[in-house]
């Protein structure tokens, strides 16, 4: 797989994520997992640790290790990640390591703006990539405009997956960074989401026809206040470029933390559109 194909790729998983993260019907609000998501997806601030895996068949894995902070009064966040790569991708980046710096601005639609020293030898350094996503998944055939709130600035949309909880049930207890917790089981389940909300119906639709999948499992911990401290998802999709599979681990914490997030210069800017042609 070559480097141009990862946006590719980024765009298509972001893309799914924003659609799974809006809630439906009465229904859901029922269950303990999507009402947790739900109240987490309010709070005004939190930082946020993870770590994933990706498995792209013969392509090979890639890991990914980092921490964020996103804000929902400015609709900003931030995120900092190091990665390992595939073989074939070591090969045309001469490592098997890297690190990637975002930046989540929500103010107007969804841009997202990345900084790596992948891009160097293109763009020069320190130079950041804009990503406008409401643009990118019009081109895709998905209305993400429609979809965004005020709380989908977070720099990792996974925690909206949780508002399509199906059939939650407690799984144990833990204690998550000196925070006591109960854990749930849970689906993550598209096809009930789409049967109840019609506007975003046929988007839903075509991410499943593409993803090859209606539902993966998934589990959350939840703190006595309501709120997500800890969740897991694991899943296995379709893309054009094969098959995947993908773990992800997420720990929230430090709700209500300071903010100071801030798009670069125009100038340290180059869209990711005129790259593209």
């Amino acid at each position: 797989m070559s480097l141009r194909r990862l946006p590719s790729l980024f765009c298509l998983a972001l893309c799914a994520t924003a659609l799974v993260g809006c809630a439906g019907g009465d229904a859901l609000a029922l269950d303990p997992v999507a009402n947790a998501a739900t109240k987490t997806a309010k709070s005004d601030s939190a930082r946020i640790a993870f770590s994933a895996t990706v498995n792209a068949g013969s392509v090979g894995t890639m890991t990914m290790k980092g921490r964020g902070i996103f804000d929902g009064r400015s609709k900003t966040g931030w995120m900092n990640m190091g990665f390992s790569l595939p073989e074939g991708a070591q090969a045309q980046i001469g490592g098997n390591s890297s690190s990637m710096e975002m930046i989540f601005d929500g103010h107007d639609g969804f841009v997202m703006y990345m900084r790596s020293p992948l891009f160097e030898q293109q763009l020069g350094s320190n130079k950041w990539v804009k990503m406008d996503m409401e643009e990118l998944a019009k081109k895709a055939g998905v209305d993400l405009g429609s979809l965004m709130n005020a709380n989908q600035a977070d720099p990792n949309q996974a925690l909206q997956m949780l508002m399509a909880s199906s059939n939650a049930r407690v799984s144990g207890s833990d204690t998550i960074r000196g925070v006591r917790t109960t854990r749930y089981s849970f689906r993550v389940d598209l096809r009930r989401l789409a049967e109840e909300n019609k506007a975003l119906r046929d988007s839903l639709e075509s991410v499943i026809k593409v993803m090859g999948v209606d539902a993966y499992p998934a589990e959350a911990w939840i703190d006595a206040q309501g709120r997500v401290r800890r969740l897991k998802i694991a899943m296995s999709f379709n893309t054009p470029q094969g098959a995947m599979a993908m773990t992800m681990v997420e720990d929230l914490y430090d709700f209500g933390a300071r903010a100071e997030i801030f798009p670069p210069a125009d100038d340290e800017v180059v869209d990711l559109s005129s790259l593209m042609g």
